[in-house]
């Protein structure tokens, strides 16, 4: 056991500076900034079009590039100033690059990175009022500075007494209250945004973070869901998941094995290691297929900032993917399960009837009830990608699908969905973008099948 200072592990001093912000705190503080930002955009947005309509696309065509790629770069530096809930909006949205121009999804995926740090003097009082002690004495080294800084937690380096390598994740002090405020204006924003607009509709986003956002600040509920996925895919060898140790755990301080692998997206480091990303993204698409067609208990947040490649330990060896944060995570009834196979195979089938049948059996409400609209959700939903030949949704095929789809819903309108289906979908939507990111060339039809086979082994 050491005493003093904690003793930093991988920086020679530890006193250097650090640059971090505190976020807003207060509900007008929270809606005003995030609100004029958006209104602003949307004006300029706005008054773009109308220069196209008069110019033309084509000669607009300079003015549109500068549009977005200045509005990306104004929405990450709102989101770095706020913090809070808004920079995992961001997070999903830059991992998005099957919907999402690329002026988008190369900025807004930048706010993975650019989380400004808070000051070891904030976080250090957290460990210990919640450990019930001292640093110095909890752990034999501890690095205070932090490797990692997310929306609503920043993580630490650090080694046990018996030598493990561990990192510890730290809430934000009055997070709670943030996420609060944040929920509150982005279903607002959202909402404003659909009488507005058709082109993306943001609502099921921020529904979805209003359901989940509780549990993700409930560290207890991020472990114990950690270690159930872990205990599906213990037969598995190209999956790596952090061990919890419990008695320096709690509900606002998690501590965990430390991972150490290359972001899944940082294709160079990838190939500079032996490793080729389209292999990676095999692994991908049959892991979550594993955990959701197979266990019904999966990982819902597959953004960039929480899935690692571990390379293999000797050339020639299996690379494995790492799974971290596993705050948002969902376990499906098995009837639940059971009715998602019979829906793709009734896509994959193209029938109508089955596809109608299922959806209704799963609690799909339209205005009208009619086969054509569920089929035409059920193409939009899966069948389009899987027949298109391609291994991911690109930005021209979700524009073709909302464009059918708008058309579709306008004469009869959606009005339930499942909230299982739409966390569902939004895994479907993070691969899809992993995907072109990491050029993927998966058969998703050869992916699925094994899957759909109660006969077949799938692996």
């Amino acid at each position: 056991m050491t005493s003093g200072a904690p003793t930093p592990l991988f920086t020679p001093e530890r006193q250097l500076t650090e640059m971090h912000s505190r976020p807003p705190y207060g509900r007008l503080r929270r809606w005003v900034p995030m609100a004029w930002t958006v209104i602003l955009l949307w004006l300029r947005w706005r008054w773009l079009r109308v220069k196209r309509r008069i110019y033309g696309v084509d000669a607009m065509a300079g003015a549109t590039h500068r549009f977005h790629v200045d509005a990306a770069e104004a929405v990450v530096n709102r989101a770095i100033r706020q913090q809070g809930l808004i920079i995992k909006t961001c997070q999903f949205l830059g991992s998005r690059a099957d919907i999402l121009m690329d002026e988008y999804v190369r900025t807004l995926s930048l706010v993975h990175d650019r989380v400004p740090p808070r000051p070891w003097s904030e976080m250090k009082p957290i460990i210990e009022d919640e450990l019930a002690g001292n640093v110095e004495d909890l752990f034999a080294e501890f690095d205070t500075r932090a490797i990692a800084a997310a929306s609503l937690a920043q993580v630490y380096r650090a080694r046990l007494h018996d030598g493990t390598d561990v990192a510890v994740k730290v809430q934000y002090p009055g997070i709670e209250k943030i996420v609060t405020w944040d929920l509150q204006v982005i279903g607002f924003l959202a909402n404003v945004w659909a009488r507005l607009e058709t082109v993306i509709d943001f609502r099921p986003v921020a529904q979805e973070m209003a359901r989940n956002a509780p549990e993700e600040v409930n560290f207890v509920h991020e472990g114990r869901a950690a270690e159930r996925i872990a205990a599906t895919l213990e037969g598995r060898d190209d999956v790596v998941i952090p061990g919890i140790y419990w008695e320096l755990s709690t509900r606002r301080v998690l501590t965990m094995d430390y991972l150490d692998g290359i972001k899944i997206t940082n294709v160079e480091a990838l190939r500079a290691a032996g490793i080729d990303p389209a292999q990676v993204a095999d692994t991908l698409v049959d892991l979550f297929n594993t955990m959701i067609l197979k266990n019904g208990a999966f990982h819902a947040d597959p953004h960039p900032g929480n899935l690692f490649v571990v390379p293999p330990a000797r050339p020639g060896g299996k690379a494995k993917i790492g799974l971290v944060d596993f705050g948002l995570t969902k376990a499906i009834p098995d009837e639940f399960r059971q009715q998602l196979i019979v829906l793709t195979s009734a896509i994959i089938a193209e029938q109508p009837e089955a596809v109608y049948t299922s959806m209704s059996g799963m609690g799909f409400r339209t205005r009208d009830d009619n086969v054509e609209t569920y089929n035409a959700l059920g193409e939009a939903f899966l069948g389009d990608v899987l027949r298109s030949g391609q291994a991911y949704a690109d930005q021209a095929m979700m524009a073709e699908i909302n464009q059918r789809m708008g058309r579709v819903l306008r004469a009869n309108p959606l009005i339930d969905i499942p909230g299982d289906v739409l966390l569902i979908a939004r895994v479907m939507g993070l691969l899809s973008g992993l995907g072109r990111a990491l050029d993927s060339k998966t058969d998703l039809l050869d992916a699925l099948l094994p899957y759909l086979d109660p006969d077949a082994e799938a692996v």
